[in-house]
């Protein structure tokens, strides 16, 4: 008829996992879960920071705009010149913008060319490309400027710098080489 079962019998035939594997492989699942989160933190900080550096890049190329369209007058004080505010628009509260004006500096002919000025003047070929050069460079650093257009977010510190060449159109060139 039916056998009867031991229980004794039952628990010896038994399968299934022991204590220490089940604690292996919890801790296996624990340290890939703990590497998924952090993985996943750091993509989250990456977009953010990129949500801002996009922010700020478009503020930047915004104010750069406005400034191309409406130039200052160029004098030696405009050199000194830092204008400072925030942004009026109230989603841009936060952020602050400073622009500032250049002027290009050429290094001197004798670097560029590395020789002395005796030299220079010694040779008349040398000489005359330093008068030619010496006019150009006077009328460039009076025709070109550069604008430097910084924003930054005032609650974390964080800031993007752009800048661009800029032309002072009311310059008066020098082109009498008095050849």
């Amino acid at each position: 008829m039916a056998k009867e079962l031991d229980k004794n019998q039952f628990l010896d035939n038994a399968k299934g996992f022991t204590l220490v594997e089940v604690m292996i492989a919890m801790t296996i699942f624990a340290l890939f879960t703990t590497a998924f989160l952090m993985s996943q933190g750091a993509n989250i900080d990456d977009s953010s920071m990129m949500h801002e550096d996009l922010i700020l890049h478009s503020l930047a190329k915004r104010k750069i705009n406005e400034v191309l369209l409406d130039k200052p007058k160029f004098t030696n004080a405009t050199e000194n010149d830092v204008k400072s505010k925030t942004f009026e628009e109230d989603e841009y509260k936060k952020y602050k913008w400073t622009v500032e004006y250049k002027k290009l500096k050429f290094p001197n002919f004798q670097q560029l060319i590395g020789a002395t000025e005796e030299e220079t003047q010694q040779d008349r070929n040398q000489a005359v490309k330093k008068m030619v050069f010496d006019k150009l460079k006077k009328n460039v650093e009076l025709m070109l400027w550069q604008v430097q257009v910084t924003v930054v977010n005032t609650e974390t510190d964080y800031a993007y710098t752009m800048s661009s060449w800029i032309t002072n159109d009311e310059a008066q060139l020098d082109v009498n080489f008095g050849f």
